[in-house]
């Protein structure tokens, strides 16, 4: 939901003729028609991506957003949808029909306030109530003088336990050559993503601690989550 500016594939060095956007005119969206739209990762992630050209993004309305999901999370376990730092209507269906919504800060006066707002903007427009939204601090150092209790206090939201530490050199060599998924497990920055991965639910605490080693603790863009109700 990153229509625009979406860069996963980049990061994975992935490439993939179809996107989001050959869903969008779909309005009954079987289980292979889906298959079709996604591209298996060799890491078994499946992956729908936003489209190469990034006007064609607006063929992503908020209806089609909202069968786009509903199809994502009847299929699989756990989806996630990188909504991007600007907001449409896709991404604002995105945001209002997750169970975990996740808005990414630096902790810095400008990207706090940026932070601040996007909540009170949701909050206007009854996509999702602050205390509805968890911040996940990034580029987090102790030395910095906004921490992630005052990021909690000026935004109103509740903040991840888990912040993801300032380290680029242990990633710039990984995004370099789109193979972020090989980061190397004592990568303290990894180990904390799998911290706030299991923080979060989506993976379980033992297999955290086999993927990253050991749990670790911390302490621009939107991230929301959904996990498959099971009955």
């Amino acid at each position: 939901m990153d229509l625009q500016t979406g860069d996963i594939a980049s990061y994975l060095d992935v490439q993939f003729r179809r996107s989001v956007v050959d869903l969008a005119a779909i309005t009954d969206i079987s289980p292979r028609v889906l298959a079709d739209a996604v591209f298996r990762h060799d890491t078994g992630v499946a992956l729908l991506l936003a489209p190469g050209e990034g006007e064609r993004g607006e063929e992503v309305t908020d209806r089609a957003a909202r069968q786009i999901v509903s199809a994502l999370r009847s299929r699989y376990e756990v989806v996630v949808i990188d909504c991007g730092a600007q907001m449409s209507g896709a991404s604002a269906a995105a945001v209002e029909m997750a169970d975990t919504a996740l808005l990414f800060t630096t902790p810095d006066v400008v990207a706090v306030r940026a932070a601040k707002r996007t909540v009170r903007m949701w909050d206007r427009l009854q996509i999702r109530k602050a205390e509805e939204t968890t911040i996940v601090v990034n580029r987090h150092t102790r030395g910095t003088e906004i921490q992630p209790a005052l990021i909690q206090r000026i935004t109103g939201t509740a903040v991840a336990a888990t912040a993801i530490p300032a380290n680029f050199k242990e990633l710039q060599a990984a995004v370099d050559a789109g193979r972020l998924h090989e980061l190397d497990n004592k990568s303290v920055v990894k180990q904390a993503l799998w911290g706030l991965a299991g923080e979060l639910g989506l993976v379980k605490v033992p297999e955290v601690a086999q993927k990253s080693g050991r749990l670790r603790g911390g302490g621009d863009r939107g991230s929301v989550s959904f996990r498959r109700r099971r009955e």
